[in-house]
């Protein structure tokens, strides 16, 4: 695993946008459709709801109004992987499967599942902090299609306290998402997470399960101090492909897991993300190979893990 020191400087100066020109066409046509909320009055909703958010929580993520992207349907394993299976019939002697969304924030990535045909029994969420919840089903108005008992809260990835949620769903997740969450751990830490996913993971399917996502990268690998708002420090520990495969080779060779899992596939992609104006969608987001040399890259991920 490479240690490769990358040293931001320590001076933070959180984004924040006071409003956006337009929604995203994406996030307006499922406001309008499953919201219902009428297309003139989304804008002022959905900036409201993010000062609300942004009050408590000053995350550049939401500042920026980049929560407003589903990450999760603009990852390359979606149609197939994710999608697919949630929506698909299940049939007697089958095991259904379940999603989980790690570090939902808003929730913004299950309620594009949902609009996108996914069945809603199928779909569960987690966060460490509770305004997060509420504040999706107010952005989303939807308490009347959504169980608030499959939104676990707390949900520690670092915590074995029986009080934590994520104990619910322990062996039971065979499509488990976490975007922007690796990066904000040590690498001692982000082993302990990976660790985590594994517990969640269902065992007995005779197939792989998969833990999916997408995180900030980087071309040279290594720990970054890059102080934020709160004093603390963010994206503290940056892959590329080999030291993220590494990560989970690692893992698997604990003593927990070595005899457990039968077969491990690591993917990931190293890319640049591109904001673009568009006449039909408005702003969206393209991907494309990344400069040489960037520190700074976005990564998209796949492990696939077979039990033995």
């Amino acid at each position: 695993m490479e240690t490769l020191s990358q040293v931001e400087p320590s001076t933070y100066e959180s984004k924040f946008y006071e409003t956006l020109d337009t929604l995203p066409k994406s996030l307006s046509d499922l406001l309008t459709t499953y919201s219902h909320i009428p297309k003139e009055a989304q804008l002022e909703h959905v900036v409201k709801l993010r000062n609300e958010a942004y009050h408590y929580f000053p995350y550049p993520c939401i500042g920026t109004f980049r929560f407003l992207e589903f990450d999760l349907a603009a990852h390359y394993a979606y149609q197939e992987h994710v999608l697919s299976p949630l929506k698909a019939t299940s049939h007697d002697g089958e095991i259904e499967p379940l999603f989980l969304d790690l570090g939902t924030c808003f929730g913004q990535d299950l309620r594009r599942l949902v609009y996108d045909g996914a069945l809603t029994r199928r779909l569960w969420a987690s966060d460490i902090e509770p305004r997060f919840i509420d504040l999706g089903f107010k952005m989303f108005n939807d308490t009347d299609k959504l169980p608030k008992d499959h939104f676990l809260c707390p949900g520690n990835l670092l915590s074995d306290s029986p009080e934590d949620k994520l104990h619910v769903l322990d062996n039971k997740v065979t499509i488990l998402h976490l975007t922007a969450v690796f990066h904000l751990f040590s690498l001692d830490s982000q082993k302990d997470v990976a660790d985590r996913c594994l517990r969640l993971l269902r065992k007995d399917t005779g197939g792989p399960v998969l833990v999916l996502g997408g995180q900030v990268g980087s071309l040279a690998p290594g720990p970054f101090q890059r102080q934020n708002v709160s004093q603390d420090y963010s994206h503290k520990y940056r892959h590329n492909e080999q030291t993220w495969k590494g990560l989970w080779e690692e893992v698997r060779g604990r003593k927990a897991w070595k005899e457990k899992i039968r077969h491990l596939e690591v993917r990931s992609k190293l890319l640049k993300r591109n904001k673009v104006k568009d006449a039909e969608f408005g702003e969206i987001t393209t991907f494309t190979e990344p400069d040489p040399g960037s520190h700074k890259v976005w990564q998209m991920y796949e492990v696939w893990v077979t039990f033995s």
